[in-house]
């Protein structure tokens, strides 16, 4: 890639999990038991994401944490318009209110210029692991968001401060992290 740099912009509800799921993944050390994330406000955070068999090909993720609540606003639309390759619509399935506001932010974040047709990951996530295709109630609220955003489910409930990703919760992540950096070369080439 002519960039190896990938940014994410990680969206949801105040509360939901957005510092969590990033610190989860760009420092996967578990810390103590009941030591949560304070972040309040935009964050930033990176990944050298080591691609398996290719590591001459490896690239960094920025994940920017954009906050749900702010003063102002408009003042989520500078966030946004830093370049983002892809966003992380974050809700949790044990709090189905994490739902209500994602096709706000996500109709907001479309609005900015280049933002159109980006990649969206809506993850499921949360302290307590489930099979969300087997509970008709987040099937109601997952299945219209993913059809309407075209954004790919990823399962990844059941991370919490003291509890890394699993591997297969990684693997799904890396698939994803793929797929931007394949839609990005292409749209270089």
């Amino acid at each position: 890639m002519n960039n190896p740099t990938i940014r994410i912009g990680v969206l949801g509800e105040l509360g939901v999990g957005k510092s969590e799921l990033v610190q989860r993944i760009c420092q996967p050390t578990v810390r103590a038991f009941g030591i949560m994330s304070e972040v309040a406000g935009p964050a930033i955070d990176v990944l050298d994401f080591e691609r398996p068999g290719r590591s001459s090909e490896n690239f960094w993720i920025e994940f920017l944490v954009i906050p749900s609540e702010t003063r102002h606003p408009r003042s989520r639309q500078m966030l946004y318009s830093i370049g983002l390759d892809a966003l992380f619509m974050v809700c949790s399935c044990a709090s189905p209110n994490t739902f209500l506001r994602a096709a706000e932010w996500l109709e907001e974040a479309r609005s900015v210029d280049g933002l159109q047709n980006i990649p969206i990951a809506l993850i499921l996530g949360g302290p307590v692991a489930m099979d969300w295709e087997q509970n008709p109630r987040i099937i109601a609220l997952v299945e219209p968001l993913s059809t309407v955003y075209k954004a790919q489910v990823l399962d990844l409930s059941g991370y919490t401060s003291t509890q890394s990703l699993s591997l297969k919760q990684n693997n799904i992540l890396s698939d994803f992290y793929e797929k931007i950096a394949r839609l990005k070369q292409e749209s270089v080439t």
